[in-house]
C-alpha cells in the first residue's frame, strides 16, 4: 500500500499564506486599477470624492502582500524540488482546487455581468468593458496557472514562468508606481490634509459670522477677534502650520472677504461639484476651490436666507 505524503503544521500555513497572499493582491491589484480607470474615464456629472482612501488601501495590501505571496511560492517551490511527494499533500490539492473553483465562478460571474447588461441596452461605457476585461484577465490567468500548478510533475522554474513571474511583477510594480502618482507622495497628501484643515477653519469663521454676527447685529464684524466668545467657548482658529491668524477685510455690512494660504490648489472644471459649492450654507458665491498660495474668498450673506432676528 502507498504511503500518502503526511502534511505538517509548517505546509499547512505555507499553504494559507500562499493562498491569503494570492486572493488579497489580486483583489488589491484590481480595487487600484478600478480606481483608476474611475479617474481617468469619469462618468458626466459624476462627482469623484475620497478616491484616494481605496488607492491607498489597495497601495498598502499590494507592497506587503504580493512580496510575500512570491516569497512563499518561491519557498514552497524549493520544497517540492527536495520532496516531490508533498505534490500530492491534501493541504495542497485543496488550496489549488478552491482556487480554480472561485476563479471559474469569477469568470462566469464576470461574463454573465457582461451579457446580463448587453441584453439591457444599458450604458456599455469604456470603463464598465475595461473593468470587465480586467476580471477576465486576472481570474483566467490564475485559473490558468493554478490548473498547470495541479498537473505539473516537476517544480523548478523554467523559461516561460521566469518570464510570466517577471511580466506580473512588472505590471503589479507599474500599477503601484501610477497609483503613488495618482493620490502624491505622502509629503503631498500631508499638504492636503493641511489645506483640507484650511478650508475647514474657513468654513467654521464663515458660519460664526454668519449666525452669532449677522443674524444678531445685522452686519458682519470688523475683525475676527470679536467671534471670539468664551460663554459659547469659540475661538477663532489658526492655520494648522504656521498658527497665524487667517485675513479677514469686511467689505460692506453684509460681505467680506477671508484669506489663507494654502499648498496645493483643488480647482476642478467638474460641474456638478461647482453647483454643489455654490449652494452650500445659502451664501452668494461660495465655493471653497483654490489655487495654491495666498487665495481670498469673497462672501456676500443672503438676506432672504439669514434674516436678522428681531429682538423682543
Amino acid at each position: 500500500m502507498e504511503n500518502k505524503p503526511k502534511t505538517t503544521a509548517k505546509d499547512f500555513f505555507l499553504y494559507l499564506g500562499v493562498i491569503v497572499g494570492l486572493y488579497v493582491s489580486a483583489v488589491s491589484f484590481l480595487i487600484l486599477l478600478f480606481q483608476i480607470i474611475n479617474k481617468t474615464f469619469p462618468l458626466a456629472g459624476e462627482y469623484l470624492t475620497g478616491i484616494e482612501y481605496p488607492i491607498r488601501g489597495s497601495l498598502a495590501a499590494l507592497i506587503i502582500f504580493f512580496p510575500t505571496f512570491i516569497y512563499l511560492t518561491m519557498h514552497i517551490k524549493k520544497d517540492l524540488e527536495i520532496n516531490p511527494d508533498k505534490k500530492d499533500v491534501w493541504v495542497r490539492r485543496w488550496m489549488i482546487f478552491l482556487t480554480l473553483f472561485i476563479t471559474g465562478l469569477t469568470i462566469a460571474i464576470d461574463l454573465a455581468t457582461l451579457i446580463y447588461r448587453f441584453l439591457g441596452a444599458e450604458d456599455l461605457s469604456l470603463r464598465f468593458f475595461l473593468k470587465v476585461f480586467l476580471v477576465l484577465a486576472v481570474a483566467i490567468s490564475i485559473f490558468k496557472h493554478s490548473l498547470y500548478d495541479l498537473r505539473r510533475t516537476t517544480f523548478g522554474y523554467n523559461k516561460n514562468m521566469r518570464i510570466s513571474l517577471y511580466i506580473v511583477s512588472a505590471i503589479i510594480l507599474a500599477s503601484i508606481a501610477y497609483g503613488i502618482f495618482t493620490i502624491g507622495l505622502p509629503s503631498t497628501q500631508r499638504a492636503r490634509k493641511m489645506d483640507e484643515t484650511r478650508i475647514s477653519n474657513l468654513m467654521s469663521i464663515q458660519s460664526e459670522i454668519v449666525y452669532n454676527q449677522w443674524q444678531k447685529a445685522g452686519t458682519v464684524p470688523t475683525s475676527l477677534d470679536s467671534l471670539n466668545d468664551p460663554i459659547s467657548n469659540y475661538v477663532v482658529p489658526t492655520d494648522p502650520e504656521t498658527s497665524q491668524s487667517y485675513e479677514y477685510k469686511k467689505i460692506s455690512e453684509k460681505s467680506f472677504e477671508i484669506c489663507a494660504t494654502f499648498s496645493t490648489g483643488n480647482k476642478t472644471t467638474d460641474q456638478f461639484k461647482k453647483s454643489e459649492a455654490i449652494s452650500y450654507n445659502g451664501v452668494e458665491s461660495e465655493n471653497w476651490q483654490h489655487d495654491p498660495g495666498r487665495y481670498c474668498f469673497t462672501r456676500t450673506i443672503d438676506e432672504r436666507l439669514y434674516k436678522i432676528l428681531q429682538k423682543n
